[in-house]
């Protein structure tokens, strides 16, 4: 993946957007059940678009000067 803090403020939010939509269906398919392989697979990702949404709030925040608020820290809200 590319440096995010590179990218426009409207490249951030629409990827935001669209990683934010992906994890929520990676998190259907893992809380609808199913075969042991797709349930690991769906877990897996939702993981990481979690991880990359984060990555993207806090790249946003930083570039609109809110970069004050921690790593460990809620980035929203």
């Amino acid at each position: 993946m590319s440096d995010i803090s590179e990218k426009s403020i409207g490249f951030m939010i629409d990827e935001l957007i669209t990683t934010s939509m992906k994890c929520w269906h990676a998190q259907e398919t893992l809380m609808n059940g199913g075969i042991d392989a797709e349930i690991v697979k769906a877990a897996k990702n939702a993981q990481i678009l979690n991880a990359r949404r984060n990555a993207l709030i806090r790249a946003i925040d930083h570039r609109l000067g809110e970069s004050n608020i921690t790593l460990t820290g809620k980035t929203y809200g």
